[in-house]
Parts: structure tokens; sequence; C-alpha cells
């Protein structure tokens, strides 16, 4: 039997048929990419949204053993009764260097405390202040080498609905009293009680009442809002009676003036440009203070790289997503309170809308749902 081979040529791709292959190719992954990286951010938003949770139940925790919250800033104040677990006053350190122990830091609360709490937050030289602690990072931001190599943090203690922070907690009407954490200054006015508040003390409600949020760290010496940098807005006009000229210094998104980058540049340090949030502005609006001290009062607005708002841990330990829109009442509000022409008092409903109420802890405000 005879076999007969027809020579056959081996036929390729044309370059049209090569051109469409390649066309559907790329259709395929800029369908997929946008899913991909929407997962991926999903898994971010949930692991920040778990960290926050952590530092509740820490929160929950360190109340539980001390029938107080911690200070959202500490001072050093040598007329200060010793507080439990962050002995006789402090460097300006931050809620989070009493509340180690409690999200399973404790080696390294205790190598705080064996200096008595001497060394100031900005030390680069205190190994323990240079930590790196995963669990007060969010994924969805990425690092920064801003602030040194003192460690980083996106969560934020709530000083509440007022821009008048600081050395003015105790003065000016207790204004800084609004939120669930304050600082202790020379002039205290609860010095004898050797705490800040308690849960007693949030009498619009722990679920009703926000304790921390997060921001974006800042980056650079960009002037981009979403790069957490804090616009300068010198005079304490914004302060006391428009909160809105902050929003002045922004266009684009883009501060038109100065800025300074300080947010989450630090953890151990308490001073709100750092570790502190209000909730006067709203989400994502913008930050502002009032000169250019680290350490000085001013506007700082949770923000994050989540699509449409930010998370906040509420006093009762849930995490609740807030709306970039939700109401924000009068930012302009000049209103009276017995002091002086302020917008807020020590007491009383929040100007600042559903945002304001969800700030202030013992208001009397009813925040309905956001």
């Amino acid at each position: 039997m005879s076999f007969y081979f027809t020579n056959l040529r081996r036929r390729g791709f044309t370059l049209i048929e090569l051109l469409v292959v390649i066309a559907i190719i790329a259709v395929l992954i800029a369908l997929l990419l946008p899913a991909v990286q929407q997962a991926r951010e999903a898994a971010r938003r949930t692991q920040c949204k778990n960290s926050l949770k952590q530092l509740g139940l820490a929160m929950h925790n360190y109340h539980d053993t001390f029938l107080s919250l911690p200070f959202g800033e500490m001072l050093s104040d040598p007329t200060f009764a010793p507080h439990p677990n962050i002995g006789n006053g402090g460097q300006r350190h931050s809620g989070f260097v009493p509340m180690l122990p409690y999200f399973e830091q404790g080696p390294l609360f205790q190598q705080i405390s064996a200096v008595s709490f001497s060394r100031v937050p900005w030390d680069g030289g205190f190994a323990p202040f240079t930590a790196k602690i995963p669990m007060l990072l969010c994924p969805s931001d990425a690092d920064t080498s801003v602030g040194g190599n003192i460690g980083k943090t996106n969560y934020m203690f709530s000083r509440g609905d007022s821009a008048w922070d600081h050395n003015q907690w105790s003065g000016n009407g207790g204004r800084g009293f609004r939120g669930m954490f304050c600082g202790v200054g020379d002039n205290w006015q609860d010095n004898s009680q050797g705490r800040c508040k308690a849960f007693g003390d949030i009498t619009d409600g722990l679920s009703n009442s926000i304790a921390m949020s997060e921001r974006i760290k800042a980056k650079g010496n960009s002037n981009k809002v979403k790069d957490g940098g804090t616009a300068i807005r010198v005079g304490a006009t914004m302060r006391e009676t428009n909160p809105s000229l902050c929003l002045a210094q922004i266009s684009n998104g883009l501060y038109t003036g100065e800025a300074r980058h300080w947010v989450g540049t630090r953890w151990p340090d308490g001073a709100p440009a750092f570790t502190g949030h209000t909730t006067v502005l709203g989400p994502n609006k913008g930050s502002c203070t009032q000169n250019d001290w680290d350490g000085e009062d001013g506007i700082y607005e949770p923000s994050s790289h989540h699509t449409g708002g930010v998370q906040v841990l509420m006093g009762d330990g849930a995490v609740r997503f807030v709306s970039d829109n939700i109401n924000t009442g009068n930012t302009t509000c000049g209103v009276p309170d017995g002091n002086g022409p302020f917008c807020t008092g020590k007491g009383g409903p929040s100007p600042y809308g559903v945002w304001g109420a969800l700030g202030s802890v013992s208001g009397g405000d009813i925040t309905g749902d956001f």
C-alpha cells in the first residue's frame, strides 16, 4: 500500500487576526481591571473596619478597667493627679499610649512607662515611638515618610463639634469637652477627678456618638486635600464664628494657600493635628489649623480613600460608614452662647447638623438616620 502525503503549508495568523485578538484581550482587561481593583479596595476597607472594631474593643476594655476613657491628649502638668495607666502628667501623649496593652501592645507600653512617660512623642531616638503598629494603619492609604521614623496612624480620636482644642479645652466655655476624648491642660476644670469622660457622661448615647474615625496620612509637600495636608488659617474668626472660612482655602481639591503636613505622622502625639478629628465641615472636606504651630487647635475633619465617605467608630463599638454628603447644618453659625459670639458652647445642640450632633456627646442632639 502506498501512502501519498500532500505537502501542506502551515498557516499562521494574519496581521488582522492578530490585531483582533489583541483588541479582544485589551477589552477584557479594561472590563476586568476595575472589578479587580474594586474587590481589592473592598478587602482593604474591610481591614480598616476591623481595625476600628479592635480599637473599639480596646476602648471598652480600658473603660471596664479604669471606669473612664483615656485622654485624647495628655499634657505635662505637675499639678495633675496621676491618671490610671499613664502616670503623673505626660508629654502630649495620645490616647493610644495608655490603650496599648488593650490591643496587644503590652510590651511596648512597658517600655514607655519604664521612663515614667517622660519622652516627648516627636523623639525619634526613643525606640517605642518608632514602632510601626499594623493595626493603626489603613491599607487603602499609602505609607508616608513625613514625620521621620516616628510610627504612623490613620485612626483619630474624636474632639467633637468644636474647633476649640488643645489648651483651650478647659476654658472658653468648656468647648473642648464636647467630644468623647478631651485633653488636659494647666487649667483643666476636672482635675480633681483624675479623668476626662466616662461612658456615663455620654448622655446622647454611645450608639449616637462618634469615638474615632479615619484620616488620610500627610504626604510630602502636596497641597491636595486627599494627600492629608492641613491649611493654615491665621486668626480666631474661623474657630469662633465662621468655620466655613476653612472651605474658602480650598479650590478644586487643592489648598490655595500654605499647608502643613502633620496628620497621622506620629501615633504617640496627642495634639489634634496628629491624632484628632472634629465634626464641623463634613468628611473629606478639608482641614485648617489656626496657625503654624503643630499643637494648635483647628478644624481637623475625617478623610479616607474609600469611595463616598469615611468609616467611624461609634461609642458602642459599632463601625458605621458616613457619607461625604451628610448634613452639616450651618457652618457659618456665629451663634451666641452666653460667653461670646461662638459657634458652640459647652452644652446645647450642635449647629453643624447631623454631623455635628454625632460629634457632640452631651448636647441633647437627635441624630436620626445618617
